[in-house]
């Protein structure tokens, strides 16, 4: 289980001497006698909550997002959020050898942009509601200049304020993840008064106005898609359109309910992979039977299936080994249905077993829930699940 942060135990986690570096950095600690602080972190604590409010609470943000990276994941965190190759081996060479903590630690002291960003995405990573994939959009290369960002934020904002009147303010950021497009959009909430200490024992009552987010991931190789947003089906649909016409410049109508499109004919090639992505929490999908037919008077279906409780079934072995590829060619044949069988991450050891079925008249079993829309995505990542054209948009529409 993830321990919470605390400061005692992180000052335990870090390196005295790293510990050091941060505090002369930020010219803090001038009289700290760091030669004399041996294997007792209380000295230091004390030291730290004696310091001024706005300086203590800015260590203790930088502490407690970093403590929050402390671990296998957070270190790849860490290297995603490098801008290019070339960072991203400056970034690994800084971290060097040691634990993880002061991995973590060294690229928050040398590469303080890169730790900016990489906070964004743990922040993003430990969203766990509101979370909308849609499957329905074309994979095409987004628009994220200047004038594109600032237009599409706008848009966003544009929403909120007719729907409940916020969104006063807004600013956006966008950053690529690996193959993925991040774009967050921080939006002014509305304005609440809180009372509040401000570096001495007098009660101030302020005004404020809080940010809230509303954040887009996509990756344009494929079109998966997905976002983080409050609001019924119609208002998560228009904030989804926005990133259509704003970002991808598709003229791509999306409706309320995706309407999917599947291409189960890859299925007939038997160096066909599932492009899993252990982000999506999908570890595992197989092949597990496929329903063929042949066309004509003399036509008719016949279906393959593997043998239960098969961890990794070898179906086209089997394929190969039952059609008479004289006489009836794989090639010549059309897919009516396929069963697949996923192994998806559900928090515990064990990860859940979803069997599920697709069909050529375009209708699949999957049903609206966390884990059947990370097999959504693996699908669309895939290449199974198509993505709107433009063409296609226009002749239904």
């Amino acid at each position: 289980m993830r321990m919470e942060f605390t400061p005692r135990h992180f000052l335990r986690l870090v390196s005295s001497p790293l510990l050091r570096a941060y505090f002369e950095q930020r010219r803090l600690l001038a009289d700290f006698d760091w030669n004399g602080l041996g294997d007792e972190m209380e000295p230091l604590y004390d030291a730290w909550m004696a310091l001024p409010g706005k300086e203590g609470h800015a260590c203790w943000v930088d502490f407690e997002t970093a403590f929050g990276l402390f671990s296998r994941r957070g270190i790849q965190t860490v290297l995603d959020s490098a801008g290019s190759t070339a960072e991203r081996e400056k970034v690994l060479s800084t971290m060097g050898k040691g634990s993880t903590a002061d991995k973590v630690f060294r690229v928050l002291l040398d590469h303080p942009d890169v730790f900016a960003v990489a906070r964004r995405f743990a922040w993003a990573d430990g969203l766990k509601r509101h979370w909308q994939p849609r499957q329905d959009l074309p994979a095409s290369d987004p628009q994220i200049d200047e004038t594109s960002l600032a237009e599409f934020k706008e848009a966003v904002a544009a929403r909120y304020r007719r729907l409940d009147g916020r969104g006063e303010y807004s600013t956006g950021r966008a950053h690529w993840r690996g193959e993925a497009l991040y774009i967050m959009i921080y939006i002014s909430d509305h304005p609440e008064a809180v009372e509040e200490f401000e570096n001495s024992d007098d009660l101030k009552r302020q005004t404020r106005q809080r940010a809230f987010d509303v954040v887009y991931r996509y990756e344009p190789a494929s079109g998966a898609f997905e976002m983080y947003a409050e609001g019924d089906k119609e208002f998560r649909r228009s904030l989804a359109q926005d990133f259509v016409d704003r970002v991808l410049k598709q003229q791509v109508s999306l409706p309320v309910d995706e309407v999917l499109s599947f291409d189960i004919e890859k299925f007939k090639d038997p160096n066909f992979r599932f492009a899993t992505d252990s982000m999506d929490g999908v570890r595992s999908m197989e092949l597990c039977a496929m329903r063929l037919a042949a066309a004509g008077a003399n036509g008719g279906r016949i279906t393959f299936g593997a043998q239960p409780r098969i961890s990794k079934p070898q179906l086209h072995d089997f394929i190969k080994r039952g059609l008479n590829e004289t006489h009836l060619p794989l090639k010549q044949l059309t897919v009516e249905h396929v069963t697949i069988k996923a192994q998806v991450a559900n928090g515990s050891r064990r990860p859940a077993s979803v069997t599920f079925n697709i069909s050529a008249s375009n209708t699949c079993n999957l049903k609206d829930t966390t884990e059947h829309n990370k097999i959504r995505t693996c699908l669309k990542r895939s290449g199974v699940i198509r993505g709107q054209s433009a063409d296609a948009a226009s002749q239904s529409s």
